[in-house]
């Protein structure tokens, strides 16, 4: 097969459906520690970290965040000058400089990559942001073997902070829902409060994202009484209280210092 040489670091759920969208569309080697070597549909499966780099144009890394930099590092010294370098796991903006500050000066052309979408939803086409100064050249390349890259330029890092920054809010708001549905279902209302909580998220709009950020401002007081009481109910149904208590010390964090400023025009007011 014609094309560039492609070296895939990380065989988990992402690697997968990378390794199994790359692999007709490129000349690919797959690197993982926990899977031995062997053959894959299109795609091999070796059995080191250099074996997999080693002449690559272009290296994809998958691995956990906490793997990453070790990844980089045992990489780096079977890696060509000018080889595109894309690290795609989910690693603090620190952790993507580190890479960038290690495999630059010998020549790598190092992108920040953040996975900005459930990947088994829609497979190689997920969407992901691309940072740094090469972020235009991988998403040319990825562009073209049916990935979804859109670059936003600027550094090592930038990509990781718009993905945490998204992970800060989904995740929380998972953590959220798990606890209240937990409590729901210990106070006999489980399936009241699925219905409601489907209702309020169905219809959430603008107006009601201002309304939850400016109102914690206009009734901070008024709201940490209430998840005082929200609290106490949590404990006595002998339900985890942690999104909870979380939840009433930032409202009142928020009533003594003021809530963030809300980006553009100013928006509806909230009631």
């Amino acid at each position: 097969m014609d094309g560039p040489q492609v070296a895939l670091l990380g065989y988990g759920e992402v690697g997968h459906v990378l390794a199994d969208g790359l692999a007709p569309r490129v000349r690919l080697r797959v690197y993982d520690p926990a899977h031995p070597s062997g053959s894959l549909p299109s795609c091999e499966l070796v059995a080191r970290n250099a074996d997999a780099v080693r002449g690559a144009d272009v290296v994809i890394a998958v691995t956990t965040g906490a793997d990453s930099f070790a990844a980089c590092a045992e990489s780096r010294p079977h890696l060509k000058p000018g080889v595109l370098y894309a690290d795609l796991s989910t690693g603090a903006p620190g952790d993507k400089r580190r890479i960038a500050e290690l495999l630059e000066p010998d020549g790598v052309a190092v992108v920040d990559g953040a996975i900005m979408a459930p990947i088994p939803l829609r497979g190689l086409a997920t969407p992901v942001l691309a940072s740094g100064e090469h972020a235009d050249r991988f998403a040319a390349f990825a562009g073209g073997h049916g990935m979804d890259v859109t670059p936003i330029g600027g550094s090592p890092g930038d990509a990781a902070a718009r993905k945490l920054l998204r992970s800060v809010l989904v995740k929380g708001l998972s953590a959220l829902v798990i606890e209240a549905q937990r409590a729901a279902r210990a106070a006999g209302l489980g399936e009241w409060f699925w219905e409601h909580a489907l209702e309020t998220v169905t219809e959430a709009d603008e107006e009601f994202v201002v309304r939850l950020l400016r109102g914690a401002g206009q009734h901070g007081v008024r709201r940490v009484h209430e998840m005082e009481a929200a609290t106490r109910m949590l404990e006595e149904l002998g339900v985890p209280r942690t999104m909870t208590e979380a939840t009433t010390v930032t409202l009142d964090h928020a009533t003594r210092t003021g809530t963030p400023p809300i980006p553009g025009p100013d928006p509806r007011p909230t009631t």
